[in-house]
C-alpha cells in the first residue's frame, strides 16, 4: 500500500506491505526535483513504479543497502532508465542476493539485485545540490543528503525512534550519537526519515535525542564497568527481553541495544561518556 504527502517541493511516499504492517515495517520514498531517495520494500516495488507513471524519476539513491531501501532499484531502471547511487560500501551488497531472516522476508520482501554506482561528494538535480553525509552508525555504508539552501536533510533511519529501546546488531549506538551532533550541526530546517513522520523544526528534537542517547549510554556504560554482562544490563535497564526480539529472530532486541553502547567502551570512556552518572 501507498501514501503521499507533500512537504513544500517534496513529495513523501509512505509504502508498507498492508494495513497490518503500517506501524512496524513502513518505510519512505522521497521524490523531488526527479530524485527519488530510496526505493522501498519489495512488497511495494511494482505498485511503486505505477505511483510514479506520471512523474519524472532521472536518479536513485539509496541510503544504505538494507532491504527495505533498495527493492524497487531495478524496476525503476527497467521502466525509467533512472541511474542508481549509493555509498561505496553499499554498491556491492546492492548487486547480490540478499541474505534475509524469516521477518525480513515477511515484512518487507527479498529485493531483485541491482546495479548501483558509487557516490560522490554531492548529487546534483536541475534545481537543487544535495551533499552526501556519511553517517554510520545505523550501518557502515549509511548515508543523508542535505539540501543546504532549502535546509532539507534526509535522514534515511538515522533518526528512528526518540527514546529506542530495540536495535539491530550491526548498529552502533556511540556512532549514532556522533552522526545526529553532525546534523545538527548542519542546522537542517526539515528532516526526512525513512521510518517516521517528517520532522519539522528539529533542533530541540535532535538535542532531546541526543541527550536521551548519552544518558543512555552513561548508564550502560557505568554497569559494564561494575561487571555486569549485557544480559544483566538489560535486565537491569529494560527488565525482560522486548517481544520484538521472538518476533525477529532475536535480530531488533534491547540486548543488542545495550551491546551497541559497548562496542566502543574504551572510546566512550576516553571521551568522558561514562562520566555521566546513574542512581537507581
Amino acid at each position: 500500500m501507498i501514501e503521499s504527502s507533500r512537504y513544500e517541493e517534496v513529495l513523501q511516499i509512505r509504502l508498507c506491505r498492508s494495513p497490518e504492517f503500517r506501524l512496524t515495517a513502513t518505510v519512505s520514498a522521497y521524490l523531488v526535483d526527479g530524485l527519488l531517495i530510496d526505493s522501498g520494500p519489495a512488497h511495494t516495488a511494482k505498485e511503486l513504479v505505477g505511483f510514479l507513471e506520471d512523474q519524472t524519476v532521472n536518479t536513485v539513491v539509496n541510503t544504505h543497502h538494507h532491504e527495505d531501501h533498495i527493492a524497487a532499484n531495478a524496476f525503476l531502471q527497467a521502466r525509467f532508465g533512472a541511474e542508481i547511487f549509493a555509498h561505496p560500501l553499499a554498491v556491492e551488497k546492492i548487486a547480490r542476493p540478499a541474505e534475509l531472516y524469516p521477518y525480513q522476508v515477511e515484512a518487507w520482501g527479498d529485493p531483485v539485485p541491482s546495479r548501483a554506482r558509487p557516490l560522490g561528494p554531492n548529487i546534483a538535480t536541475k534545481n537543487h545540490v544535495f551533499e552526501v553525509i556519511h553517517t554510520p552508525g545505523h550501518d557502515r555504508d549509511h548515508a543523508c543528503l542535505f539540501e543546504r539552501a532549502r535546509g532539507w536533510l534526509f535522514s534515511g533511519d538515522l533518526f528512528v525512534s526518540t527514546r529506542p529501546v530495540i536495535c539491530r546488531p550491526m548498529e552502533d549506538f556511540w556512532q549514532v550519537v556522533e552522526d545526529l551532533k553532525l546534523v545538527r550541526g548542519l542546522s537542517p530546517r526539515l528532516i526526512f526519515p525513512a521510518p517516521t513522520r517528517v520532522i519539522e523544526d528539529p533542533r530541540e528534537r535532535l538535542g532531546k535525542v541526543i541527550a536521551t542517547l548519552e544518558e543512555l549510554g552513561g548508564k550502560i556504560m557505568q554497569l559494564h564497568e561494575m561487571g555486569l554482562s549485557p544480559a544483566e544490563i538489560r535486565q537491569r535497564i529494560f527488565g525482560e527481553e522486548n517481544p520484538a526480539a521472538a518476533r525477529t529472530q532475536q535480530q531488533f532486541s534491547s540486548e543488542n541495544l545495550v551491546k551497541s553502547f559497548l562496542k566502543r567502551s574504551d572510546l566512550a570512556a576516553r571521551s568522558g561518556w561514562i562520566s555521566i552518572l546513574w542512581t537507581e
